[in-house]
């Protein structure tokens, strides 16, 4: 994007990653990391939110081979934001794009711990 501002474009390591935010948006380092690593994540998440912070993006609730991407379910989605998160909501993407609709969730978690 020409002209986006330097300065608010973050690159590196997402675990090693320092700061505080008011909204995360994902959009595929969830499905793109080591499904060993998505409770690390969610972890991860939820120190880099401040209080009533959210996580809003977009998750495949359908598998694939191999991977990445790697999907998943709502239910493991739910379990795995759960012990970090009180308020999560997971709704069928109504405005994926073509190819996608039916296969996408979208995210609203918030950081009310």
């Amino acid at each position: 994007v020409p002209g986006f501002p330097l300065e608010q474009i973050h690159q590196g390591d997402f675990f090693e990653h320092q700061g505080l935010y008011d909204v995360i948006v994902e959009q595929t380092l969830f499905c793109a990391i080591d499904p060993n690593l998505r409770a690390a994540y969610a972890e991860k998440v939820h120190a880099l939110l401040e209080n009533d912070g959210i996580l809003v993006g977009v998750l495949f609730k359908s598998d694939f081979d191999g991977g990445p991407p790697f999907g998943g379910t709502k239910p493991e989605y739910i379990n795995c934001f759960a012990p970090h998160f009180s308020s999560i909501k997971m709704d069928d993407c109504y405005n994926s794009i073509p190819p996608r609709q039916g296969t996408e969730l979208f995210i609203r978690i918030k950081n009310t711990f």
